[in-house]
């Protein structure tokens, strides 16, 4: 089973520019792919300026259709960013792109 981050990321996330493949791993019958965002700053969905102020992270795990026989599952890893304004709810908002 190809383990090769470009590969997948070319495979799995054509066309998604804002997601990178970090890490790709065969075992046990199962395909994970380890990914994350690009993006190093959002617009806040409240007053809209953009913010690179990295509020908290957490993993999101999403399990598809077998592929070639094989589970396959993607560990996205996606970033809450914080608005900086004070106009916005509570300063928070979660980033529009993972990572």
């Amino acid at each position: 089973m190809q383990t090769d981050a470009l590969f997948w990321d070319s495979l799995v996330f054509e066309g998604i520019d804002e997601l990178e493949v970090e890490a790709v791993m065969a075992a046990f019958g199962t395909v994970e792919v380890m990914a994350r965002g690009r993006a190093v700053a959002v617009a806040c969905p409240d007053c809209g300026l953009f913010s690179d102020r990295v509020h908290d992270r957490y993993q999101r795990r999403l399990k598809d259709l077998p592929l070639a026989d094989q589970g396959f599952v993607i560990r996205l890893t996606v970033r809450r960013f914080i608005c900086g304004s004070g106009t916005a709810r509570a300063g928070r908002s979660p980033s529009r792109s993972p990572g």
